[in-house]
């Protein structure tokens, strides 16, 4: 494939002001208009099947992976593929979209997908009780308004439109409620923390309140504070001179006294065991994977069985009361040793071990954590396959499922040699791979990537800098050689241009 840039002129045009303009507003009209030819071709992968075929369980995956995008990004556009997109029915009859104007409007090119979520959240608003009519109006209105408004003042328009179908609230109920109910964690940024949204049902914000008026008051649960009393703040127990000399220390806001509380509650629930003993095999605790060398110098990134990654100084105080576990592995590869726990479940332990050494599902580019993931025979148990270590590997669900002997099928394989000793190469079916050539999934080990990168930087910049002062002391030795090595090296770069 040509790169795009062959499409582009190769000197920039003497333009006016005017034009330039006029063209930047131009390109992003073509930019948008191709997004929605994008949504149409997905619209073909999902009625064909080829995202299976492609080796994904949902198009949502095949859109993540396929065209490298973020969670958020692929929930975007197959929301505005539902809404813009021409659907099939089950008689195979094309059905109009459920939003017209706003699929007219975006394949012109006027909106784009930003756009499209204002929209269809505030579609999603829309009681279920109003008339039909409402939703074709509401439709037709905010595209009228996304034309000549950014998505920032189109949700202005957004809460207008819903307050003049709902006026009094009398059309809302409890099945709109339920049906808009929800708590989403995001996913970690750079700096290792992660946004909470949501929303809440009138009892579960009822129940929230309750419970942050104690966990949550001044002085109470405050990590910053050593002699902060922790629990509820009108347990009887407590000392009330304690809680008043904390509160007069506390200098958090309430946001920050939330959160701490939160914290302090979930530790309480695990420290107690009240969700159980075994999740997937696995004890139902913060499960943390560190090297021997973190643990030293108590520094560095350890990684959680569900996916979080925490500075190990984190690590070590969540663990300061938990059961250890040894796992040794074979110098510069995965391959298992020895693993061995304070308390012995040869099941759990097979787990443990594990999670050190895929930490998630070992499909290649799958970020799900151990924690989502079934444990999977590398050799099939019908076959005769062994439950031990060196032959088991853990999938996810629906990567576990497009495991088998079929044409259509993955297949897996232990890698016993090399740098990748004792990890899972997964075989892809020949309609993906004609040659079949096993991959590995690195994406839980991004660390390891980035150590080998570094010390080839700077391996590579420290040979530089020995060529350079090589080319020193021969220039002070024989400056007429290294004038005669010059002139020839930039003959053959002469030629090369030529050629």
């Amino acid at each position: 494939m040509r790169c795009c840039s062959g499409l582009l002129p190769r000197q920039q045009l003497m333009l006016i002001d005017v034009q330039v303009a006029e063209l930047v507003r131009m390109n992003e009209r073509v930019v948008r208009a191709l997004t929605f030819q994008g949504l149409k071709r997905l619209q073909e992968v999902n009625d064909r099947g080829l995202f299976r075929k492609a080796g994904h369980s949902t198009l949502h995956r095949f859109v993540m992976s396929e065209l490298r995008v973020s969670r958020g990004d692929a929930s975007s556009r197959l929301k505005a593929l539902d809404a813009a997109g021409v659907l099939l029915s089950m008689q195979g009859e094309a059905l109009p979209p459920k939003c017209p104007a706003a699929a007219q409007a975006l394949a012109d090119g006027t909106i784009g997908l930003a756009h499209m979520d204002v929209m269809l959240k505030v579609r999603d608003r829309i009681p279920h009780k109003s008339a039909p009519e409402v939703y074709d109006v509401v439709d037709a209105w905010m595209t009228d308004n996304a034309r000549t408004l950014g998505p920032t003042e189109l949700e202005v328009c957004g809460r207008e439109v819903l307050a003049r179908v709902d006026p009094d609230g009398t059309l809302t109920d409890d099945a709109d409620r339920k049906r808009n109910r929800g708590l989403s964690d995001g996913p970690q940024g750079l700096d290792m923390m992660a946004k909470i949204s949501g929303n809440l049902d009138p009892a579960t914000l009822a129940l929230f309140r309750t419970v942050m008026d104690v966990w949550a008051a001044p002085g109470m649960n405050n990590p910053d504070d050593p002699n902060s009393p922790t629990g509820a703040v009108d347990d009887p127990t407590m000392d009330p001179a304690i809680i008043e000399a904390a509160a007069g220390r506390d200098t958090r806001s309430r946001a920050q006294r939330q959160h701490d509380a939160f914290k302090a509650i979930l530790k309480t629930i695990l420290e107690y065991k009240l969700l159980g003993t075994s999740h997937r095999g696995l004890p139902v605790q913060v499960i943390i994977t560190m090297t021997k060398q973190q643990l030293d110098e108590a520094a560095g990134i350890a990684h959680t069985a569900s996916g979080v990654d925490l500075p190990v100084k984190d690590a070590l105080e969540l663990a300061a009361r938990a059961e250890w576990s040894l796992a040794v592995f074979a110098n510069h590869s995965a391959d298992v040793l020895y693993f061995a726990r304070t308390k012995r479940t040869a099941q759990q332990g097979q787990r443990m071990a594990l999670f050190a050494k895929d930490r998630g599902c070992t499909s290649p580019g799958c970020r799900n954590p151990i924690s989502w993931t079934e444990i999977h025979h590398t050799t099939a148990w019908a076959d005769g396959g062994h439950t031990d270590i060196d032959e088991l590997a853990p999938a996810c669900i629906p990567h576990h499922a497009m495991i088998g002997p079929g044409e259509d099928q993955w297949q897996t394989v232990m890698v016993t040699d090399g740098p990748d000793a004792g990890r899972v190469a997964w075989i892809p079916p020949t309609y993906i791979d004609p040659d079949q050539q096993p991959r590995i999934n690195r994406a839980h080990h991004t660390d390891h990537t980035i150590e080998a990168a570094w010390q080839n930087i700077i391996a590579e910049r420290q040979q530089a800098l020995n060529d350079r002062e090589q080319r020193m002391q021969l220039q002070q030795h024989n400056p007429a050689e290294l004038t005669a090595n010059l002139d020839d090296t930039a003959e053959d770069s002469a030629e090369q241009v030529e050629e």
